[in-house]
C-alpha cells in the first residue's frame, strides 16, 4: 500500500496549497444583520440535498454519517440547531470520579480518551464541537501538568456553559484548578513590600490578551481601530496588568486553609482566602476596584469590566467563526456575529435564538452557522471562502462517517497522544504546545497564496512536509483497521464499510458515494476521475472477491480522506 500512502500525501500537499488560496469571505457587503431594523427577511435555512446536509454537518459537528445526512435532508438547519441546543450535555468528571470512587486507577490521559469518545459517538455533537472551539480560546494544556480529574473539571465547565453565556464561562474558567495551575495563579499571594514579592501576572495578561479582548482596539467588525498615525491603538499597558493581577490573589484549592486542600480540591472550584488577597486598589482598563474590596467581589467586578468592553464581541466572535466556518472571515460576517453576541439575539427564518443578554452563546453560535450566505448561494462557488480542517476534525469525521464499532478510545495506543506530526495527527486534544494554542488566530503563512494576500490561515501553522505524510499514514492504518490496541479482544475502532462494499464493483458509484458522504460533492472532476481510474485498476478476482472488494473500498476511502475536498472545508 505504499503507492496509496504516497498518493494520499501528494493529495494532502495539494490540499494545503488550496487552503493557502482560501480565506474568509462571503457576506453581504455590510448589509444589516438578520433580524435587525431595516434588514431584509431572513433567508430560509432549508437543507434541500444530501450534499448540503453533509456540508452543514461538517461545519457544525465532528462530521455526519449517512443516517444523519439523510435525516437532515429536507429539513431546516435552524430546527436541527434548536434540537442540538436542547440535548443533555456530555460530562466528563462524573465518569472519572466513578472510576476513582470504585477504587480504579484514573490515568493522566483519561480525560483525552473521554474527549475522543464524545467527539465520535456523543449524542450532543454541536455542544462537543463548541467545547472544542472554546478550549482553543481558553487554552489549558495537559502537556505541562498532570491530573485527568482536574482536566475533566475544566472540560465540564466549558461543556456546561457552551450554550449559556460567555460571562459564565469567564467565571468558571477563572475558578478552575486546571487554569489556575496552568497559568500559575494557584495560591497566588498578595504583594509583600518587605520582600519585594509581587502578585503573579500571568493569568491577568492572558485573560485580556488571549481569552477576551486582544492587544488592540477593534471595530465591531473585528478590524483594528487606527490612530492618527495609522497604527493600531493598544488596549492596555503593563500598569493595567499590574492592577489586574492583584484581583487574582488569594485563590487556592478548596479546603480548610490556603495550603490545606480537601481530597476533592483538585477537581472542585477554587476557594478565595481573603487573608491572602490584595487589599490594594486595582486599576486597569480605565476603571478602579476600590481598596479593601473582598477577593470574590474583586473577581466579579474585574470580569464584569472586561465583559462589558467593546472589544469582547468582535474578538470572541471572530475566533469562534475561525473554529467553525472560515479562517479569514469577512468583516461584515464578523460584525453580524458580534451583533448577535452583543444583543443576545439571532433571528433565523422561523426561529429566534438567544435570551437577549449580552454574551448569549446560543445566539452567537446560531449567527455563525445560520448566516444567510450559507443558504442563499453567495459563497457556494467563492474560492476565497473556507478553512483548512484541523487533523482532529478529520479523524473524528472518518470515525463517525463509517460508524466505527467499539468506540473505546482508551483501548487505542495511538489515541493517548496524537500530537507527533510525523507519525500521528500533529494535534492532540487539550495538549496545545502553549497558551497560544496549536496555531495563532492571526497566523499568516509565509510563502503561500494566503500569505501573499495577507490572509489568516491558522491551521497552516501545523502543516509541513512531515505532518502531511504523518497524517496520511495514520489515517491509512485506521482505514485498514490495523491500529495497535491494548486489548485485541475488543477490536475497537473497527470501521463499518457495508454500504461501500456493496458499491465496490462499480468504482464510479463508490467514488460518488464517498464524494457525497465526506466532501459534500466538492471533489474536483480531476480528483474524481483519478480515483475512479485507480480503483478500477484493482482487480476483483473470482477466488478472492471479498478481500479485493475491501481493498477497493479502503483505497477509495484513504484517497478521499487525503483529497483537497475533504481537507479543505467550504
Amino acid at each position: 500500500m505504499n503507492a496509496v500512502r504516497l498518493s494520499g500525501a501528494s493529495a494532502l500537499i495539494l490540499s494545503a496549497a488550496l487552503a493557502a488560496c482560501s480565506g474568509g469571505g462571503g457576506g453581504d457587503g455590510g448589509a444589516p444583520p438578520p433580524g435587525s431594523p431595516g434588514s431584509p427577511p431572513p433567508v430560509s435555512t432549508a437543507v434541500s440535498t444530501k450534499a448540503q446536509a453533509s456540508q452543514f454537518l461538517s461545519r457544525a459537528t465532528f462530521g455526519g454519517d449517512q443516517g444523519q445526512i439523510n435525516s437532515l435532508e429536507g429539513s431546516r438547519a435552524e430546527d436541527w440547531l434548536n434540537s442540538e441546543f436542547n440535548r443533555s450535555p456530555t460530562l466528563y468528571l462524573p465518569v472519572l470520579r466513578g472510576i476513582a470512587d470504585a477504587g480504579g486507577d484514573v490515568g493522566n490521559r483519561d480525560h483525552a480518551y473521554l474527549f475522543w469518545d464524545a467527539a465520535i459517538s456523543g449524542n450532543d455533537q454541536l455542544r462537543q464541537r463548541t467545547v472544542f472551539a472554546l478550549s482553543q480560546i481558553f487554552v489549558v494544556s495537559d502537556r505541562n501538568m498532570g491530573g485527568a480529574l482536574r482536566m475533566a473539571h475544566y472540560m465540564d465547565a466549558l461543556s456546561a456553559n457552551a450554550f449559556g453565556n460567555y460571562r459564565d464561562i469567564m467565571t468558571d474558567v477563572t475558578y478552575s484548578p486546571a487554569m489556575a495551575s496552568y497559568l500559575t495563579y494557584l495560591r497566588n499571594r498578595k504583594g509583600d513590600p518587605s520582600t519585594g514579592r509581587m502578585p503573579d501576572e500571568n493569568y491577568a495578561r492572558e485573560l485580556v490578551q488571549l481569552f477576551t479582548l486582544g492587544l488592540v482596539q477593534l471595530n465591531r467588525d473585528g478590524t483594528p481601530v487606527l490612530a492618527a498615525d495609522g497604527q493600531p491603538v493598544e488596549i492596555y499597558t503593563n500598569d493595567d496588568i499590574v492592577g489586574l493581577a492583584r484581583v487574582f490573589t488569594g485563590l487556592s484549592l478548596k479546603g480548610d486553609g490556603f495550603w490545606d486542600a480537601d481530597p476533592d480540591g483538585e477537581y472542585s472550584d477554587l476557594q478565595m482566602f481573603d487573608e491572602q488577597h490584595s487589599e490594594l486598589e486595582k486599576s486597569f482598563l480605565g476603571q478602579t476596584i476600590p481598596a479593601g474590596t473582598s477577593g470574590d467581589e474583586s473577581v466579579r467586578r474585574a470580569l464584569d469590566i472586561i465583559f462589558e468592553h467593546p472589544n469582547l464581541a468582535p474578538f470572541v466572535s471572530r475566533q469562534l467563526i475561525q473554529r467553525f466556518t472560515a479562517s479569514h472571515p469577512d468583516p461584515a460576517y464578523v460584525e453580524r456575529v458580534a451583533i448577535a453576541f452583543e444583543t443576545g439575539r439571532f433571528q433565523a427564518s422561523n426561529r429566534s435564538f438567544g435570551n437577549g443578554e449580552r454574551g448569549d452563546m446560543r445566539a452567537t453560535i446560531a449567527a455563525i452557522l445560520l448566516d444567510p450566505m450559507f443558504f442563499d448561494g453567495s459563497v457556494a462557488d467563492d474560492p476565497a471562502f473556507g478553512k483548512l480542517r484541523e487533523p482532529i476534525l478529520r479523524f473524528a469525521h472518518w470515525a463517525r462517517a463509517f460508524d466505527v464499532a467499539n468506540v473505546v478510545s482508551s483501548n487505542e495506543f495511538w489515541l493517548a497522544d496524537t500530537s507527533d506530526p510525523t507519525r500521528r495527527l500533529g494535534q492532540q486534544p487539550y495538549r496545545a504546545p502553549s497558551v497560544f494554542n496549536f496555531y495563532r488566530p492571526g497566523y499568516i503563512a509565509p510563502g503561500t497564496e494566503t500569505g501573499s494576500r495577507n490572509l489568516n490561515a491558522p491551521e497552516l501553522q501545523i502543516v509541513n512536509e512531515g505532518s502531511v505524510v504523518g497524517y496520511a499514514n495514520f489515517m491509512t492504518d485506521y482505514v485498514m483497521d490495523r491500529s495497535p490496541q491494548r486489548d485485541d479482544g475488543i477490536d475497537s475502532f473497527r470501521p463499518d464499510y457495508r454500504d461501500e462494499l456493496a458499491l465496490a464493483e462499480d468504482p464510479t458509484a463508490l467514488v460518488d458515494h464517498l464524494n457525497e458522504l465526506l466532501t459534500a460533492n466538492r471533489m474536483s472532476e480531476t480528483t474524481r476521475q483519478r480515483m475512479i481510474d485507480t480503483i478500477s485498476a484493482i482487480p476483483i478476482r473470482s477466488d478472492n472477491v471479498e478481500e479485493d472488494r475491501l481493498t477497493r473500498v479502503e483505497v477509495a476511502v484513504t484517497m478521499t480522506l487525503t483529497s483537497p475536498a475533504f481537507v479543505v472545508q467550504r
